[in-house]
């Protein structure tokens, strides 16, 4: 099969030619400026993942909210399922950016990380 990728993982976002199978893989990349491309190109064809940006409700926070991310980010079919998950948790401050506030999130071996500081009231 052939398909044109917009590559997001530099600025230049080079629209990549590809040639692939499902049984082979890619078996061909044209038209890219930079080696990232491959990698990119095959993970966005057999394997899309995302990074889900929310955020989730505190108690006893200076904030009322505080901002979260999963990381890494988890395969593309699951992101309503994990929006859905978040949704339900309600977390405690002190929260510091980068503690980890669901681990594992629907089994992935993703977790939903803080991305703001929230203190205690």
């Amino acid at each position: 099969m052939n398909s044109t990728i917009v590559c997001i993982v530099c600025p230049v976002s080079c629209p990549v030619d590809v040639e692939w199978t499902k049984e082979d893989g890619v078996t061909g990349v044209k038209n890219h400026l930079c080696k990232l491309a491959n990698d990119y190109v095959a993970s966005e064809l057999f394997d899309p993942r995302r990074t889900v940006t929310t955020s989730m409700p505190v108690d006893g926070g200076d904030w009322p909210l505080v901002s979260v991310r999963t990381n890494p980010p988890i395969p593309k079919a699951m992101m309503l399922e994990a929006m859905d998950e978040i949704t339900g948790v309600r977390v405690q401050a002190p929260i510091k950016v980068g503690d980890v506030l669901i681990a594992d999130v629907l089994g992935t071996g993703c977790d939903v990380v803080a991305t703001r500081n929230v203190k205690s009231a």
